[in-house]
């Protein structure tokens, strides 16, 4: 009975939860946080065991070479790929999601800039106020900018 349980316990410890905060900010953590927290759907990985019990039996038959042991490599290989092509495409699905909200927070900034021109503010009737806001609109534009950067970056090194 402890068997059956030691599998859900650790598949509770896999779980990977996406929590967007009130400022709009994404976390992954492994609890749940509460409201805004929602579980990342990650596909398990897979591991394909070697044929090596039915090659023992058939060792007498085939000869050894390095050709055989060879076969033998590549088609691990290719198992081992597989689960990395399917870890790989979950991340780029990722990255690809954090782009979007990147860009679509970088469109509105600069709607909010307006070039270097932003409306005033009701509560902006001090001038040094107007100017903070502007000093911080420009720093976050920079920063978005160079996330975007660094998420087309990553995209571009994980699909080859």
């Amino acid at each position: 009975m402890g068997i059956l349980l030691l599998p859900a316990a650790q598949a509770k410890g896999t779980e990977m939860f996406v929590c967007t905060g009130a400022d709009g900010v994404r976390t992954y953590q492994n609890s749940d946080g509460g409201d805004g927290c929602v579980p990342l759907n990650l596909n398990p990985i897979t591991v394909v065991p070697s044929p090596r019990s039915a090659s023992k039996g058939s060792s007498m038959s085939e000869p050894s070479s390095a050709g055989g042991s060879g076969r033998r490599a590549t088609a691990a290989y290719d198992n081992r790929s597989a689960a990395d092509f399917n870890a790989k495409d979950d991340r780029m699905k990722i990255l690809q999601e954090e782009l979007r909200i990147e860009e679509s927070k970088l469109k509105s900034l600069q709607d909010e800039y307006k070039n270097g021109q932003p409306d005033r503010l009701g509560n902006e009737k001090n001038y040094q106020k107007y100017l903070d806001r502007v000093s911080r609109l420009e720093q976050e534009i920079m920063v978005t900018n160079d996330n975007i950067e660094i998420l087309k970056t990553e995209l571009i090194r994980l699909s080859k």
